[in-house]
Formats: structure tokens, C-alpha cells, sequence
């Protein structure tokens, strides 16, 4: 398999997992797409290493093996598939690779989210770093507290019931409203995989920055 058929079944884990994009990438340049579903994947690993599953030694052991890709990113070396779409762009990667340090808290999954937001900081300051680097400059950062909530969501964990807090980049912005809708929905009961619909209004306004 070539490095590129790899990275295409990677992300294609990733779309499967949330059918929701292929509508909602609509709205993202094209140019962005591939690097923003490599991103929140890359997200996505690390929270399931940091909170998923029983033994923390795994995930503890993950999380270092991530520490060195990504220093290794900086340097212009990869192993991942995901350094595919994400090691060349332009990103100052040790910074993030030294934040994940955070993460290693296994309480913080679920702690009071202030609390924890508070606690991991670093690490969620360092997202908002990467996606001004990756997407452009935007008028106003995103919300530290949705960032958490957003990395809850993607891998399976409940987050209080609250309103989409808007800020970062069109796909960070996009993708929040995604994550809280389905996590609204868990809470109702109703069909976590949100409607074409509904999927197309909430990517439309969060586009927009409404």
C-alpha cells in the first residue's frame, strides 16, 4: 500500500465514523479538506489515548509515541499516515508535540469541565495555535471550554447540555456544531448521526460564523 492509500483509508475510518462531513466539508475550502479531517482525527487519537478505556498504560504509552511523531513532524520526518496531510503544512509542531504533557490527567475526563478546561490550558491553547496555522487568522480564538467539550464528543464521552460556543477557523467552527448536536441528541434519546438536514442549516451557520 502507498503512503497515500494509507492516509485515504485512515481518513476514510474517520468519515465513516462521522457520515455527517461529507455534507458539512461543503462548506470548507477545498484545498482544507483533506488536513482538517487529518487534524480532527489526530485529535481524536490523542483524547482516546488520554481518556479511553479501562488501563491508563496504553493510552499513556500512546500519547509518548505521538509526542515523538509530532517533534519528529518538526524535523520533517513521519511515520503516521496523518503526517501526510499534516506534516508539511505550516505548523510549528514541537509546541503542540510539548503541550500533550496535559493530558496524562486521566481525572480530567470527568472533572468539573471549567475545572478542567482550566487544567489543560496549555494543551487547548496549543489546538487553537495549530488551527491559525493550518486554516488562516480568525477575529476571535476558539472557546477553550468547546474545545474540550468537542474532543469529548469525538470520542464517545457525555458533556453538559450547552449551546455551540463559536469562535476559531471555518472548520473548527463547523465541526463544533457537529459534535454538539450529536451530543445534545445522545442526550434526548434521538439518532446520534444528525440529518442531511439538519446537518446542512447547522454547517451553513456555523460557516458563517452565526
Amino acid at each position: 500500500m502507498s503512503d497515500r492509500d494509507a492516509l485515504v483509508a485512515t481518513l476514510d475510518g474517520w468519515r465513516q465514523r462521522w457520515p455527517e462531513w461529507q455534507v458539512a466539508e461543503t462548506f470548507i475550502a477545498g484545498e482544507s479538506r483533506d488536513a482538517a479531517v487529518a487534524w480532527f482525527m489526530l485529535l481524536g487519537e490523542l483524547a482516546e489515548a488520554a481518556w479511553g478505556g479501562s488501563d491508563p498504560t496504553p493510552g499513556l504509552a500512546k500519547l509518548g509515541w505521538w509526542q515523538e511523531e509530532l517533534r519528529g513532524w518538526a524535523k520533517g520526518l513521519r511515520r503516521h499516515p496523518l503526517g501526510l496531510a499534516l506534516q508539511k503544512q505550516p505548523v510549528e509542531w514541537s509546541p503542540f508535540a510539548d503541550s500533550l504533557g496535559g493530558l496524562r490527567d486521566r481525572d480530567l475526563a470527568h472533572a468539573d469541565e471549567q475545572a478542567a478546561a482550566t487544567a489543560l490550558a496549555s494543551f487547548l491553547v496549543a489546538i487553537s495555535a495549530v488551527e491559525r496555522q493550518l486554516f488562516g487568522e480568525v477575529a476571535r480564538d476558539s472557546d477553550p471550554l468547546q474545545l474540550l467539550r468537542t474532543l469529548k464528543v469525538s470520542i464517545g464521552l457525555p458533556v453538559a447540555a450547552a449551546k455551540t460556543r463559536r469562535g476559531g477557523p471555518r472548520p473548527r467552527r463547523v465541526f463544533d456544531a457537529l459534535a454538539m448536536a450529536r451530543a445534545n441528541a445522545a442526550r434526548k434519546g434521538d439518532a446520534i448521526v444528525l440529518s442531511r438536514w439538519l446537518t446542512l442549516v447547522l454547517a451553513w451557520r456555523a460557516a458563517r460564523g452565526r
